[in-house]
């Protein structure tokens, strides 16, 4: 039975050039999505292809198409595929000479839908939304209003997660797995990061007679499958300007400087998102790198220096204390190193 919606939506993603392998996924799980809903006019669906190579370069030997141009081109096919089935499918290249990453995509995303729709879907590459996303969020959007709680988070259950503080995220069916930290451990179907089919996913959601909700009166945030309120973004919770990576963690901290008390986070517990971070193809062809899996301690020196400068901003968020370091600063150290 197909859902009828009442809000309307905005499902956003940002594309690197080296996630294109990982597109096909994606797009599949974006038409497992939307084949469940009737009026699809209400949803919007806005993807963003990043060609930069402000931080990490194109390696053209390990491409069998036509390098950037090739690149594109599978992009393309994955969105007029997805256009079969929903034809509001927004999506631009971003080929500029500037730095423009993930953080940066979801501020904006935030920022320029808030007033247009009702709720604002974080999609991944390398994730799928359940199947039941909308029905979930629209029979907690009946409750909510009746409530007249308006500024919230709500999030998916995923596998067994890397400590106990994730928890509260966790599947019912996944709470009593022992998370096992190994070099081995991305491959276990038990755990987070791991790789699960749409079909092992959609079969089980569909032991859920009806949604398990919970909820957390502070943030834990995993940004892929995230949907925020479009109330809670209007009263300036958003990915703040200093947070050049570290979303989800950037959001999690203005969540609490702006709600404090009143901050909720709702998890359906019985119906699971994939997110599949060390997908076997979530970094290819960068110059330089063997890392298809997207190991951070792997991942080139360009990227260290953009992850530290995004850690001490984190810091300097959360104390007050000290000036954040910009895009700017970042490009001083790549170019003398």
């Amino acid at each position: 039975m197909k859902v009828e919606l009442t809000n309307k939506y905005v499902i956003g993603t940002h594309v690197m050039w080296f996630e294109i392998e990982m597109f096909t996924d994606f797009i599949d799980g974006m038409i497992n999505l939307m084949e469940t809903v009737e009026d699809r006019e209400k949803v919007t669906i806005d993807l963003c292809f990043n060609l930069s190579q402000k931080l990490e370069k194109i390696d053209k030997t390990k491409i069998l198409i036509d390098g950037y141009n090739g690149l594109l081109e599978k992009f393309e096919n994955g969105v007029h595929r997805l256009q079969k089935v929903h034809p509001d499918v927004k999506w631009r290249v971003h080929d500029g000479d500037d730095f423009y990453f993930h953080a940066d995509y979801r501020r904006d995303l935030n920022y320029n839908y808030c007033k247009k729709v009702d709720y604002v879907m974080w999609g991944e590459t390398d994730s799928f939304f359940p199947k039941e996303a909308f029905q979930v969020i629209e029979t907690l959007s009946k409750y909510t209003k009746e409530q007249n709680i308006h500024r919230y988070l709500l999030s998916f259950a995923d596998r067994k997660m890397w400590d106990s503080s994730w928890d509260p995220l966790v599947h019912v069916d996944y709470e009593s797995h022992v998370f096992v930290d190994d070099d081995k451990g991305h491959l276990n179907p038990n755990q987070a990061k791991s790789l699960m089919s749409i079909e092992k996913m959609n079969e089980i959601n569909a032991k859920a007679d009806e949604f398990d909700f919970t909820y957390i009166t502070s943030p834990k945030i995993s940004g892929a499958c995230l949907v925020l309120s479009s109330d809670l973004i209007k009263c300036g919770v958003n990915i703040p300007p200093c947070l050049i990576y570290n979303d989800d963690e950037g959001l999690s901290v203005m969540s609490e400087k702006l709600l404090g008390q009143n901050f909720i986070q709702f998890i359906c517990k019985n119906i699971l998102h994939v997110h599949a971070r060390r997908h076997p193809n979530k970094r290819l062809y960068v110059v330089g790198e063997d890392n298809p899996h997207s190991f951070i301690g792997k991942k080139n020196p360009n990227f260290q220096k953009l992850l530290n400068f995004s850690k001490q901003n984190i810091q300097t968020l959360i104390t007050g204390q000290g000036k954040f370091y910009e895009y700017n600063d970042l490009e001083k150290i790549l170019e003398t190193s």
